[in-house]
């Protein structure tokens, strides 16, 4: 009698191939930079560096404003050459989270229409 492993009575186990699951709806990867840095803005020089971050990644972006109340006007040139950029290399570029206040802000420095399309069709 040989010792295999294998008791009398049990069968051995062979590995059962199981069928992956294909999921039904691939999920976009975005990059995300948020602009609140230490309880305030984010200073225009770490601004411009994730912005060149994020063009490198071949994603689309999402600018996230949640905390910010005001951003300055080389911050805004950033973004809007960030948003041109973008759209040149047939991506995305969404704004998130803004207050209302830096809507507004936005919207007398005539670039609302560039980051809130859906609000600038409705004025």
């Amino acid at each position: 009698m040989t010792n295999d492993g294998v008791s009398e009575g049990k069968r051995s186990r062979k590995p059962r191939r199981v069928r992956a699951e294909k999921p039904e709806a691939l999920v976009e990867e975005r990059t995300i930079i948020k602009v609140e840095h230490s309880g305030d803005w984010m200073p225009v020089e770490d601004l411009w560096q994730k912005a060149k971050e994020a063009v490198e990644t071949g994603r689309d972006v999402t600018i996230n404003l949640e905390k910010i109340d005001h951003l300055d006007a080389s911050a805004l040139q950033i973004l809007l050459a960030l948003h041109r950029e973008q759209k040149r290399l047939g991506r995305g570029l969404e704004v998130c989270n803004a207050s209302p206040v830096l809507r507004q802000w936005f919207d007398y420095a005539g670039a609302a229409r560039q980051f809130f399309p859906a609000e600038a069709s409705q004025h």
